[in-house]
């Protein structure tokens, strides 16, 4: 007759464990809740000015009630490290509608070391309440040098609820003092 041997539990690594994981979730929505708090205080004061790079753009499809992704490489050509954090501003068509868009970000912010890139997914939700048209915002990255990026997504009518893929204008490049590339979705920061 062979006899298990298990292992007995111990209640306090339970605990323990427990803990560690509801410290973990706790921290995530925290920082996710300071996060959005962030973005309705943006752009840090008033008469701040957030010029986009030339060249820049990034452009997204969607329909009312559906969602888009943008992606966004992020290359630190510092000799420190340097805190990013993706913020999207208002979104205004030519009508004066003004939208302020849901977004979730990911990571929400990070610490980029020297000459590492980082790579943010934002996620936005588009109300099904949002008149069809051209709607043009930026995307911020606090953090690094108030830097700003075109954003324009299209809304067009609903087609059979499907949602049309996030497809970038490859940008041009900048000839400046300072190395800003964007290719695609990639962006240099000094």
């Amino acid at each position: 007759m062979t006899e298990k041997t298990e292992k007995p539990q111990n209640p306090l690594s339970d605990w323990l464990r427990l803990q560690l994981e509801f410290q973990g979730k706790l921290a995530d929505e925290t920082l996710r809740y300071l996060r959005r708090l962030q973005g309705a205080a943006a752009p840090v004061t008033p008469g701040t000015v957030l010029l986009p790079e030339t060249g820049t753009e990034l452009r997204a499809e969607a329909v009312p009630g559906g969602n888009f992704e943008v992606t966004l490489e992020v290359e630190n050509l510092q000799r420190v490290h340097s805190i990013a954090a993706p913020v999207l501003d208002p979104m205004v068509a030519s009508s004066g509608t003004t939208w302020y868009p849901e977004a979730d970000f990911s990571p929400a912010f990070s610490l980029v070391a020297p000459d590492s890139v980082i790579k943010f997914l934002v996620k936005v939700s588009v109300p099904s309440s949002l008149p069809p048209g051209t709607y043009t915002g930026a995307l911020s990255l606090r953090g690094l040098r108030q830097q700003a990026f075109r954003l324009t997504v299209v809304v067009g009518e609903p087609q059979n609820d499907t949602v049309a893929d996030t497809q970038p204008k490859p940008p041009k490049r900048s000839r400046s003092s300072e190395p800003k590339n964007v290719s695609q979705h990639k962006a240099k920061k000094s």
